[in-house]
């Protein structure tokens, strides 16, 4: 379903349908947590968790979309850097990781597959 309480959901992933393949060590947001767009027109990206919404830049929305599970933080990073249109450095992208696991918006992925 594209929309949950009358908010468009950001989509995650290529949208192929399929869900990402978790990797060892991989980052995702955590349990409870999503990112979704609110505001007039479904424009604001947010990011929903226990503790409330939190508006988020694009920069933000980007990185968090890529905490699918199936990259590690360093590829997020490498990810991230490599194509920028604003010249994000590794450090900032970094710090911004540090910040959202220290709030509890990413985690670790579970590094055991199931099949």
């Amino acid at each position: 379903m594209a929309t949950h309480r009358g908010r468009r959901r950001i989509a995650r992933g290529d949208g192929g349908g399929e869900a990402p393949r978790p990797v060892p060590n991989g980052v995702q947001l955590a349990a409870g947590v999503r990112l979704v767009r609110a505001g007039s027109k479904a424009k604001l990206p947010v990011l929903a968790c226990g503790d409330g919404k939190v508006q988020l830049n694009e920069s933000a929305v980007a990185i968090l979309t890529l905490c699918d599970g199936s990259r590690s933080r360093e590829e997020i990073v490498a990810h991230v850097t490599s194509t920028s249109s604003n010249g994000a450095l590794a450090a900032d992208v970094e710090a911004f990781l540090d910040a959202a696991r220290a709030r509890g918006w990413i985690v670790q992925a579970n590094s055991e597959h199931r099949d």
